[in-house]
């Protein structure tokens, strides 16, 4: 339920987003059977469903990565699933291709295991910027989950002052 919360909490602008990266999404893996789509071609029918479900998701994982809170940065660690959720899934409904890569009855089980792998990456990436804003609104100063190893996918700028161009003084020049 909580990821139903964080998205409703969401504003328009990432609303918009996800709109936009779904569709882009949708017609570049729509394009797959597009054969099926103009009537000259056979696509099993699960693969429309699975397309529309999986860019939807596409959509929600790209937007958690625009627009966080200060402290729910999306680091280079998250994009790992996603993008593994997004290849699986252009490879189970491409059947364009006179040679797939996944054939036969693989194809069904993998795309619904490639729609569960974005599902899990979804609620992951929002349950990561909920834990983040919950310890920003809490009293408590404990440290959270700190990732050593990713870097944030937009680092935002480092502000500064003007005591940070002060020349030093005598003071804190002598030993």
């Amino acid at each position: 339920m909580t990821v139903l919360t964080d998205l409703a909490s969401w504003n328009a602008r990432r609303w918009m987003i996800a709109a936009a990266v779904a569709t882009a999404a949708f017609i570049a893996l729509a394009s797959g059977f597009a054969p099926a789509l103009g009537g000259s071609g056979t696509t099993p029918w699960w693969t429309l469903a699975v397309t529309a479900v999986g860019s939807g998701l596409i959509g929600l994982i790209v937007s958690s990565y625009i627009g966080t809170p200060i402290g729910a940065d999306a680091t280079l660690c998250d994009t790992r699933w996603p993008g593994l959720g997004l290849i699986a899934l252009y490879l189970t409904t491409e059947v364009r291709s006179l040679d797939p890569v996944i054939t036969g009855a693989a194809r069904p089980i993998l795309a619904a295991a490639a729609v569960g792998l974005l599902v899990w990456a979804l609620s992951e990436r929002l349950a990561s910027e909920h834990r983040a804003t919950a310890r920003l609104g809490s009293s408590e100063s404990g440290d959270g989950d700190v990732c050593t190893t990713c870097t944030p996918l937009f680092p935002r700028a480092r502000t500064t002052t003007p005591n940070d161009y002060a020349q030093p003084s005598r003071q804190d020049t002598q030993p």
